[in-house]
């Protein structure tokens, strides 16, 4: 039986997983999070239960349709609405329970290590091995999906040895992220935001809102605030107390007659791609091992992107 090692448990290392482990493989998913999901992240606030990731998902293509059918009829994943400014009749996604709902469905079955930290990666005869920073070997196998955000990715490649070729070391170090700061707020009274419970931007100081009570995963009025993108650029690295006092100031138009009660702020440093490269994935073969690589930033930013390139990077291991 072939042994395959997968780092990160979120969607795309979830979707190579289940692709591998269907196969036959034996699939050893390690991830450095308490949780599985990634950006499908779903916290408690107060008594409150709030996405501070990804807010929601389509579905285009006929696996990832097929699969979130499975997970509807399973329980974990509902449908929300079908747009938000205008009523398009396209299904919004969610999880039943939050957006980690449907990453902890996707795990089931799954062999996870949590909440471990790897430092490099490096190729010895054959064998692709994670190391802890004192050197400890983590795990290894004849094969690997890597599923980190890419700079973390080159991090763990340029401490360990292994070594994409020219064009795609190139590639991959061109690729550019932007950021998400976001307030969660648990408040009390009704706040300025329009039915069905979530409202999208092109401009302003926020590119979405979402009260979590009407989206329907929580029984206490909490709001999540994801700041644009530029602004979240700027003030990633500064002072959080004084960011979170200015997000709050933002936030009060739609705060409307509602009042504070708790409030967080979360920030997202690789919230997603600017360009993704054009391949859903890409083969690393070095030593008589095959490393794929995947993740959002591979042919696709969204929820069903991520999705796709860990299948894509799974069936290039196959």
């Amino acid at each position: 039986m072939t042994k395959t090692i997968i780092l990160g448990a979120g969607l795309a290392g979830l979707s190579a997983g289940r692709c591998l482990q269907a196969q036959g493989h034996e699939v050893h998913i390690i991830d450095k999070g308490r949780g599985v999901g990634g950006r499908l992240a779903t916290r408690r606030l107060g008594g409150a239960r709030l996405d501070h990731g990804a807010q929601f998902f389509t579905t285009r293509g006929e696996l990832f349709t097929e699969t979130v059918a499975q997970a509807v009829e399973a329980g974990a994943v509902s449908e929300w609405c079908r747009g938000f400014a205008e009523h398009d009749g396209y299904p919004r996604y969610r999880g039943t329970d939050g957006m980690t709902s449907l990453a902890k469905w996707m795990a089931t079955g799954l062999d996870m290590q949590l909440g471990v930290e790897v430092d490099r990666i490096e190729t010895v005869e054959g064998q692709v091995q994670l190391l802890a920073a004192n050197g400890d070997p983590i795990a290894h196998a004849e094969q690997a999906v890597v599923t980190a955000p890419i700079p973390q990715m080159l991090q763990l490649f340029d401490r360990g040895n292994v070594r994409p070729d020219a064009e795609l070391d190139s590639a991959l170090r061109g690729t550019s992220y932007f950021a998400t700061l976001a307030l969660l707020a648990v408040v009390d009274g009704k706040p300025n935001i329009d039915e069905p419970g979530g409202m999208q931007f092109d401009d302003g100081p926020f590119t979405f809102i979402a009260d979590n009570k009407r989206k329907g995963i929580s029984d206490v009025r909490a709001l999540t605030f994801h700041a644009e993108h530029d602004y979240s650029l700027r003030r990633f690295d500064d002072d959080p107390d004084q960011v979170h006092a200015e997000l709050i100031d933002q936030a009060a138009p739609w705060i409307g007659d509602a009042t504070f009660v708790e409030s967080q702020l979360k920030k997202w440093r690789y919230a997603g791609p600017v360009t993704p490269l054009p391949k859903p994935t890409y083969l690393v073969e070095q030593d008589g091992t095959r490393i794929a690589l995947a993740g959002d930033a591979f042919a696709g930013p969204k929820v069903e992107g991520a999705f796709r390139s860990g299948h894509a990077a799974a069936s290039a291991l196959l």
